[in-house]
């Protein structure tokens, strides 16, 4: 029996090293600028806010044109990469309103070609990435709308943290447009080699 659990041990060393392996590499986007905030609910720090022209409001409730980003210093052996933006400041909101979910899904991509550098802006509009389904249900990308309050909280403006992790994988995902969040993170697993953050703030 000790022999057993000695080789468990060994064996959950072993993949904790594994999962350390995961290459770290930069991300950056014209887009984000000015001081860093924290999120309210997240209280995550960010580096800077997105630009209004890449957020949703009362004129573009549905704001679909993306912002421009690029990567640098991708890990050998990238063969694809992938993307999703979501919101974590979206939780309290979104258990409000019964949404499900842990975060507010805003974009998510994959399948694209390391050698692109990065996305330019409203590459979501462009027609050449394979993309998933967003918590409003739509294709693609839309921008940041965080609520000016919650209901029963006193009315304030809300910091919302928004979080674009790109993937380096080793193979393609398979995932077909329209795909949904966790047929998303289905499909990287065992892909991932490398993995980027980039977090912006945004509040109404």
């Amino acid at each position: 029996m000790k022999h057993i659990h000695a080789m468990v041990a060994a064996a959950a060393l072993l993949l904790s090293g594994a999962c350390s392996q995961t290459a770290t590499f930069s991300l950056s986007s014209p887009a984000v600028k000015g001081d860093p905030q924290t999120g309210f609910h997240s209280k995550l720090q960010s580096s800077g806010r997105i630009d209004a022209a890449y957020a949703a409001g009362d004129k573009e409730p549905l704001n679909t044109k993306s912002f421009p980003f690029t990567w640098r210093g991708l890990p050998g052996g990238t063969r694809f990469v992938a993307l999703m933006l979501d919101d974590p400041d979206a939780k309290p909101v979104m258990r409000v309103f019964k949404m499900p979910g842990e975060s507010f899904i805003h974009w998510t991509a994959a399948d694209i070609d390391p050698a692109a550098g990065g996305l330019e802006e409203n590459a979501s509009a462009a027609g050449s990435l394979v993309q998933g389904k967003n918590s409003s249900g739509s294709v693609g990308y839309v921008g940041p709308r965080p609520p000016s309050d919650i209901p029963g909280d006193a009315r304030k403006p809300l910091v919302h943290i928004y979080r674009l992790t790109v993937y380096a994988l080793s193979g393609p995902t398979g995932l077909k447009e329209g795909f949904a969040p966790d047929e998303f993170e289905r499909a990287i697993g065992g892909k991932v080699i490398g993995k980027a953050q980039l977090l912006f703030s945004y509040s109404n």
